[in-house]
Order: C-alpha cells, then sequence, then structure tokens
C-alpha cells in the first residue's frame, strides 16, 4: 500500500548550490549583511542579531555553522579548496564541523593525517592554538596552505586523551570512487561526491552488472560533495525523475531531476555511518525512497540544508571580493522527506564495527535449495544468508543483524524446500541472539509493544536503562522532549530558552533543542515546566509540528488548513483550538492507496480525553506510527 499526502506541491526549475567560510576584517556593514540574509536565509532571523554590532557577533548570533562572511583573501582560499579534479592539497583528512571542535571523518592515504596516526572520529580542537569550539569552516583556512608546511592541531581522541601534532600539508590525488567485482557481489566505493562521480557510477555499474547480483555501495565517511553527482549517482539506481526538492525562505520549490534510465535492475546495500553526510545522505535516502534497496550502518549525520555563495559576480553592489554565504534552502527527498538533524535511519542498524560483515551476511544469491537458509525480506527485497557459514564464520555479526530486525519484520527458514515464516524472537533463539537484543523485557502487557520495539530496534528508544520501558508512567514535559531529542538524533547547546530550564539539568539539551526548532512552547511566563505532565492534546500539537518539520508536504498541508474550518468540525470539537491543525495532520493527512486516511494516532481520536496525560506507551505507539507512515522507518 502506498501511502501519499493530502497537499498540492509548488515546485519550480532546478538549480546548482555552492559552499565554504567567516570572517574578521570586513567590507560588508552588519546592516548590509542583515540586509540581504532577510532575502535569502531559509531561517527567521533572531531578534538578537539585530542588535549585533560586527559581523563576528551577527553571525554568532545567526547560529548556523554554515552562513558567514568571507573576506576577498579568506574567499580566494575557498575558490581554490573548491573541487576541480579530485585533487586536494591539505592534511589528507575529510572533515565536518561540530559544535565540539573539527570532526575527521575519514582519512585520505597519503596525507599528513595518515602519517600521524589520526583516525576517524578524533576532533581538532585548536589549530596553531587558536581553539575550534565550535567549529566552523573559517577554520579550515587555517589548516590548508601550502605544499610541503606544515599546521599545529591539537586533537581529542574518541577517548578523551588530548595530544598535539604538526602535521605535513600534501598535494594528494584523491580517487574518490573505485568499482570492483567479487564472487556476483558488485561494490562502490565512493568517498565522495565529486564532478565525475556519476560517470564514475555509470561506468562501474556497466562493466560488472551483468555478472552482480547485488551491488554494496560504501558511503561511510563520505562527507559530500556536488549535489547534481548524487542525483546523477543515484539513477544508475532508480532511474529518472525528480530526486530531490528545495523549498526557500519564501516557501517556493525547486527540484533537481534524473533524465537517465537506471543502468542495473539489482538492489544495493548502502553502508552508512554518523559521517556519510550532505549529498551522501541524498543517495542514501534516495535509495529508500524509491525502493531501490537497503542501508546498513549507523544512522547518517543529518545536514539537510543548502547554501548558496553571493559575491561580486552575482551580487556587486554588496561586494568587491569578498563574499557572504548563506544557508537558502532545505532539501528533501523524492518523498518529501528532509535529512536535517534527524538524518537517514538505516534499514538496519549496526555498529560500525559489524557494518561491512552485515552487509556481507546479505549478499548470498538465492539458493536452488532453500533448507540451511533464513530469507529476510526488506523493503521489498530478498536476502539471503547460508545459516551453517554464518554461524561458523560471522557468529558475532550474525547476532548483531537479528537484534537489528524490527519485531514484525518479515523472516523466513527454510526447511523442506519451502520458506517458512518464522518470528523475530524465533529467529532470535535459532542464532542464539537474545543477548544482542534491544527490545524491551517489561511490554508483556502493552498493546503497543510492537511499535515500542520497533523504536528500540532503531535506537530511538532506550528506556530506564535496565531493559524495561515502563509503558503506562505518564511523560513529562522534559521526557518527551527527550523521546523526540532522540527520534531526531540531535541536542545542542542552545540554552536560555526558559527561566525554569537549568542548564544544568539533564533534559536542558533537549528541551531547548526542541524549542529551538519550534517544537514546543513554553507555558507563559517565560518558563516550560518541565516536570509537568504533557497532556494529550499538547502531544498531538507537537506531533503535528513534527510531522510539518520532517516532511515538505506534511508543512504545505498544515498551512492549507483553515482555522475557521477546523473550528466547525466536530471531529475536532473537544480539543483547544490550537490543537486541532496538529489533530487532523495526525488523522486526515496521510492516505492509502484507496484515498482512505490513516490515523498516526494511538488510538481513535474520538476516544482520547484531551486533557488527561499522554502515557509512555501511546507516545511512542504515536511516534512509531508517524516515522514508518511517512517513511523515515522502512523495513
Amino acid at each position: 500500500m502506498k501511502n501519499c499526502l493530502r497537499c498540492l506541491r509548488r515546485i519550480g526549475a532546478a538549480l546548482c548550490v555552492t559552499a565554504m567560510l567567516i570572517t574578521s576584517v570586513s567590507a560588508l556593514s552588519v546592516e548590509d549583511a542583515l540586509s540581504l540574509l532577510e532575502d535569502r536565509y531559509v531561517n527567521e532571523i533572531p531578534a538578537a542579531a539585530y542588535e549585533a554590532e560586527t559581523l563576528d557577533e551577527l553571525f554568532a548570533l545567526i547560529g548556523d555553522p554554515y552562513t558567514y562572511y568571507m573576506t576577498a583573501e579568506e574567499y580566494q582560499a575557498f575558490l581554490d579548496s573548491v573541487e576541480g579534479n579530485d585533487s586536494v592539497t591539505g592534511i589528507g583528512a575529510g572533515i565536518n564541523y561540530t559544535e565540539n571542535g573539527i570532526l575527521i571523518a575519514s582519512i585520505l592515504s597519503g596525507g599528513g593525517a595518515e602519517d600521524a596516526g589520526l583516525v576517524p572520529g578524533d576532533l581538532i580542537i585548536a589549530v596553531e592554538g587558536v581553539s575550534c569550539v565550535p567549529a566552523d569552516e573559517s577554520h579550515r583556512v587555517m589548516i590548508v596552505g601550502e605544499e610541503g608546511t606544515y599546521v599545529n592541531l591539537t586533537v581529542q581522541h574518541e577517548d578523551g586523551s588530548v595530544e598535539d601534532y604538526s602535521i605535513e600539508r600534501r598535494f594528494i590525488e584523491i580517487h574518490n570512487t573505485n568499482t570492483t567485482l567479487d564472487n556476483g557481489v558488485g561494490y562502490i566505493d565512493c568517498d565522495s561526491f565529486g564532478t565525475e562521480t556519476g560517470t564514475y557510477f555509470k561506468e562501474g555499474i556497466t562493466t560488472y552488472d551483468d555478472d552482480a547480483h547485488i551491488w554494496v555501495v560504501d558511503l561511510r565517511s563520505n562527507s559530500g560533495g556536488v549535489t547534481t553527482s548524487a542525483i546523477e549517482s543515484l539513477g544508475t539506481f532508480v532511474g529518472s525523475g525528480p530526486l530531490l526538492y528545495f523549498r526557500d525562505r519564501s516557501g517556493d520549490y525547486y527540484y533537481n531531476v534524473c533524465f537517465d534510465d537506471p543502468i542495473t535492475e539489482s538492489p544495493a546495500i548502502v553502508l552508512t555511518n554518523l559521517y556519510s553526510a550532505s549529498a551522501s545522505e541524498v543517495f542514501a535516502a534516495g535509495i529508500r525512497d524509491m525502493g531501490a534497496g537497503i542501508s546498513v550502518g549507523t544512522r547518517t549525520y543529518g545536514k539537510g540544508v543548502a547554501q548558496t555563495v553571493l559575491d561580486s559576480d552575482n551580487t556587486p553592489e554588496y561586494f568587491d571580493g569578498d563574499a557572504l554565504k548563506v544557508t537558502v534552502y532545505r532539501f528533501y527527498s523524492p518523498t518529501g522527506n528532509t535529512t536535517d538533524k534527524i538524518g537517514v535511519i538505516p534499514t538496519l542498524l549496526v555498529d560500525a564495527a559489524h557494518t561491512a560483515e552485515v552487509a556481507e551476511l546479505l549478499c548470498a544469491e538465492e539458493p536452488s535449495e532453500p533448507d540451511g537458509y533464513l530469507m529476510l525480506h526488506l523493503a521489498g527485497w530478498n536476502f539471503y544468508i547460508d545459516l551453517e557459514q554464518a554461524q561458523a564464520e560471522h557468529s558475532e555479526a550474525l547476532k548483531v543483524l537479528i537484534s537489528a530486525l524490527a519485531p514484525d519484520a518479515a523472516v523466513y527458514l527454510g526447511s523442506n524446500d519451502s520458506w517458512v515464516p518464522i518470528t523475530t524472537a524465533m529467529a532470535t533463539t535459532l542464532c542464539d541472539a537474545g543477548e544482542y537484543s534491544r527490545f524491551f523485557t517489561d511490554l508483556a502487557y502493552s498493546d503497543y509493544a510492537a511499535e515500542i520495539n520497533t523504536l528500540a530496534a532503531y535506537g530511538i528508544l532506550r528506556g530506564d536503562g535496565d531493559g524495561t520501558f515502563d509503558a503506562e508512567d505518564t511523560l513529562t514535559r522534559a521526557e518527551l522532549c527527550a523521546m523526540l531529542s532522540q527520534a531526531l538524533d540531535v541536542t545542542t547547546s542552545a540554552e536560555g530558552y526558559f527561566t525554569d530550564v537549568s542548564s544544568q539539568r539533564w533534559y536542558a539539551g533537549a528541551v531547548n533543542t526542541m524549542a529551538s526548532m519550534g517544537l514546543v512552547n513554553g507555558v507563559g511566563d517565560g518558563t516550560f515546566n518541565p516536570n509537568g505532565t504533557m497532556t494529550q492534546e499538547e502531544f498531538i500539537t507537537i506531533m503535528g509540528r513534527l510531522a510539518a518539520f520532517l516532511n515538505f508536504n506534511a508543512y504545505e498541508y498544515a498551512n492549507s488548513l483553515s482555522q475557521e474550518d477546523l473550528a466547525a468540525d466536530e471531529r475536532y470539537a473537544g480539543l483547544s483550538s490550537w490543537a486541532r491543525t496538529g489533530a487532523s495532520m495526525l488523522t486526515e493527512m496521510m492516505i492509502d492507496g484507496e484515498d482512505n486516511p490513516i490515523n498516526l494516532l494511538y488510538d481513535d481520536l474520538s476516544a482520547i480525553d484531551p486533557e488527561a496525560p499522554i502515557t509512555r506507551e501511546q507516545a511512542a505507539a504515536t511516534l512509531c506510527n508517524l516515522l514508518k507512515t511517512m517513511g523515515f522507518i522502512v523495513y
């Protein structure tokens, strides 16, 4: 059954987006910068930004690491660093910018970082003694430089230890995409999406597809690159159509289209990790949305915004050699889902140490005789596991794989020359994977055990840390924020939203993050009442806002609703006026293939008391329904 949304899509023409750096000495005034941001910046500008006296202060208050000013010197350095043809001069590392420093996402062979012993997951916290916390692209200027020179870095390792390094800058040839074939498995190792990556995908698949029954696309530590190349690469698996949408601050939509037919009909297994970002997420989300395969690994980085650079070529009245990079679009997958914050949730969420081995287990050809095999039907494709071989050679990876299955995943055991359906619990016993199970132990009497354990399988619920969930307990306002923060995989250091949310409290990051995203409000007089019980209609309102954040069709649906019509609709008569939009979104917005509305709530709206407290199981069931129906969780 294919779900869709009741709304019209306003789409315009395709466009190309660029990126990179920040400020010190500037020709651009704060007033001019604000004027440009008011016209183009995708988010609302914080009121405090209008009090800024310098560009440094302005962009600190904006709080967007992708939006900043570049002096003429910095802009030239940026232009020099933009990929031309798979080569770079630097320390030899792929990086991401975080609030805790410059995160090393990948290490390039032959670079100074490799020789120094740096590894993915290390954090650069200072360059030449200057702090990089929080990090932005201005710090990159300090790292790059002339070939043969050295840069001094302070690095924090994942175990918390800190070391200083002097690393040589080198010129490195980057071969960002390589394709091989082994025993019927095509393997595409893609380190970044460069200008020629789409061509590399086409050439590799064309060369080996006749002999490949499955493809593995390794995007681990691929931090992105050229968006159009990601679309071209994606098209080799999914074919023609709009594969990426953009929305600007005015609410206008644009799209990128692939015009070619798919080259292969075989499924893709996309490997991801935390450092798979931006264009990598475009590719992984497209495979998910278009039903072209599955993904295995950890959740991706969560960059769902795109930037443009304003300079003397396109805005000559403001710039003379200098430039301003601005986040101007949110981007969305083929079905309208964002990757911002939430990233791409893999079909099988497994730890980084077992990702490759789990994928290997799924690469067997369909056996001529099913006896001794497991068959997993995931995202519309069948994957086969030779149990004897798996238990002998990959026993731990097999247990990790089984523990990643949702409770209602489609699992079959080959027996007597036929495929016999078995439960995930039976598969867990068969593979001796009980110790790896993520399911909660106290859900025997919960009507929502399947939904709760599905979220547990995907790392969205963690319970009380002792294997229990306490399903019937009510949910406080702070606890709901924590649940949503886990679902979106985001907690920032944002603070100052509410006077009764101390930065020292366990929930502070989650509450302030949800407030900064516009998902939650206070209760008046500047307070949030974090320990207060969340009511049903408050929960419904917040979930409606979450849906609008996650999907642009839901966003348009919410904006199309008439408050007058909602007030006249007897289905919402018992709700406060501010809760009716959310109620409509959760009960009427999604429709099935026969044009029937899909209820995302845990129960019929008519059976819910708006002022009653929401319980943990009710909240989890609704969240699971939303993420599955909108296509964020697919299995």
